[in-house]
């Protein structure tokens, strides 16, 4: 039941100004680091989702330039295993090979991709070719493409890096197949070429931004065709970079984001293997086109979030200050609160506590002597002949000599818990928690002591110098049963110290 009364004492209870202001600069600084985190956390989402969406424009860039390149090259393959065939089962002659360039020429015209078709012998000399039916005095020996079949059985295609083509001058991409006598030896090359223009025209068709890439490449990094094309295309070699040297050692097909080491712009790429071929196909966007909406709306947050705040710390600080100044009131309305409680239970006069503020002290010490049994005692005091003070040095030097007597009784009063008062007009009263009445009238002896030996002149007294009587009583003397009868106690033995000629303490 307590607990329960606890709970809802604080539960109902008016938060402290201070408490407010640290709960409200604690809810800003809460709102504005959730707000940022939301923002932040939608910024991430929103720039994963590109970042999705591009790998999977990338991918599907990458399936097109591989369905592309992987029809172009089955059909190359297709053409030349024709060819192998006849020339390995039929002798060329004369009428077969202007026959056979014609075919030869038919299926260039037929086919997409495929610049020229050419037939050359185990020397490299030119048997057959698409572009003319006419023997042709050119001998190709020192490709590379001749002389791997030449050291190479078997009868799977060759895709060669670019070279120039020795007929028409532009780059081209040599696809080759071997051909062999019927006792297995090398009897010479069947070869179609491809340019690269061809590949250069597809890519641009596909939508890729101004700085995006797509790129066929050999499985040793040497390039076949890029957009955009570069001057030294034939010459350039990507194995380094980080499609050859990290992703297709884990995986043939996938996405990543780097940095080209062709031109060092920085992507989001899908890449793969084509099936059955030698040859890498990749597709990258830019990160600035990628991203390049994105940073306006983070702008747009980050503005927005920054005025949000702003705006909240603007409250916030006006709503600050005006608890600011609630404490400063608050403080002052305590202050002058005390003073006014100090005033209340204190006598203007003398400054000693006054007759309110005694009895309520008088009335928690008698109530704890009742319940403990300790003693508690008071001394009454009056100052000798006040009247005929007043009457011969006037009020205000009366006034002066209750001040002294105050100042000096209070001196003497040095335990905590003892309380001198103005009890009223001259006279003053004394409350001596846990004291004998013994003890009471050793205080009440020293003080009219010290009170006579102070000299303050008084000539309308009989000792020539103001004294004091006293009256003592306790809780424990005969009679006393209520607070009251310990007063009267102390009154009665005052009146007697009166009659007995003042000065004295009875």
């Amino acid at each position: 039941m307590m607990n329960s009364m606890k709970t809802i004492t604080l539960v109902s209870g008016r938060l402290s100004p201070k408490a407010l202001s640290v709960g409200l600069v604690a809810f800003i600084l809460l709102v504005c680091v959730m707000l940022v985190s939301a923002i932040a956390w939608q910024l991430k989402q929103s720039a994963d989702e590109r970042l999705t969406n591009a790998k999977i424009a990338a991918h599907n860039i990458v399936r097109a330039s591989e369905q592309q390149a992987q029809d172009t090259l089955r059909q190359a393959e297709s053409i030349l295993s024709n060819l192998a065939e006849r020339v390995e089962n039929d002798k060329l002659s004369n009428e077969q090979r202007v026959r056979l360039s014609k075919v030869m020429a038919d299926n260039v015209k037929a086919t997409d991709g495929i610049q020229g078709l050419f037939i050359y012998d185990e020397n490299g000399d030119w048997v057959v070719n698409s572009f003319s039916s006419e023997t042709v005095a050119k001998n190709n020996s020192d490709r590379s493409y001749f002389i791997y079949h030449k050291n190479h059985p078997g009868s799977a295609i060759h895709i060669g890096e670019i070279i120039l083509s020795r007929t028409t001058g532009d780059m081209i991409i040599p696809v080759s197949r071997r051909t062999q006598y019927p006792d297995g030896s090398f009897s010479g090359v069947v070869l179609a070429t491809l340019p690269v223009a061809y590949f250069q025209s597809f890519f641009e068709r596909l939508d890729v931004d101004k700085k995006g890439v797509i790129l066929l490449a050999l499985n040793n990094g040497n390039l076949l065709a890029r957009r955009p094309m570069i001057d030294a295309l034939m010459t350039t070699n990507v194995a380094k970079g980080e499609l050859f040297s990290r992703y297709l050692v884990n995986s043939d097909e996938g996405t990543g984001s780097w940095t080209s080491v062709v031109d060092g712009v920085g992507r989001v790429y899908a890449y793969s293997r084509v099936r059955g071929l030698p040859i890498v196909v990749a597709a990258g966007l830019s990160l600035d086109s990628v991203f390049s909406t994105w940073w306006t709306y983070v702008y747009q947050a980050s503005v927005m979030v920054l005025l949000i705040i702003f705006v909240l710390t603007s409250l916030g600080f006006l709503f600050y200050r005006q608890i600011q100044r609630l404490l400063v009131a608050e403080e002052e309305l305590r202050l002058a609160h005390r003073d006014l409680e100090h005033i209340a239970k204190t006598d203007s006069l003398t400054g000693l506590p006054n007759r309110r503020c005694f009895d309520a002290t008088f009335a928690q010490e008698w109530s704890r002597a009742c319940r403990t049994g300790n003693s508690v005692a008071l001394i009454l005091i009056d100052i000798d002949w006040f009247k005929q003070y007043n009457d011969h040095y006037g009020h205000v030097l009366g006034d002066d000599c209750l001040r002294r007597i105050a100042e000096l009784i209070g001196e003497n009063i040095n335990r905590p818990a003892d309380l001198a008062a103005r009890f009223g007009g001259e006279e003053f009263v004394i409350l001596l928690p846990e004291t004998e009445l013994a003890g009471a009238v050793k205080i009440a002896e020293e003080i009219r002591s010290v009170i006579e030996a102070a000299k303050i002149e008084h000539r309308g007294s009989a000792s020539g110098s103001v004294t004091i009587s006293a009256g003592v009583s306790s809780n424990h003397q005969h009679g006393v049963i209520a607070a009251i009868d310990l007063l009267e106690k102390a009154d009665s033995h005052l009146y007697l110290a009166k009659k007995l000629g003042r000065n004295r303490i009875e």
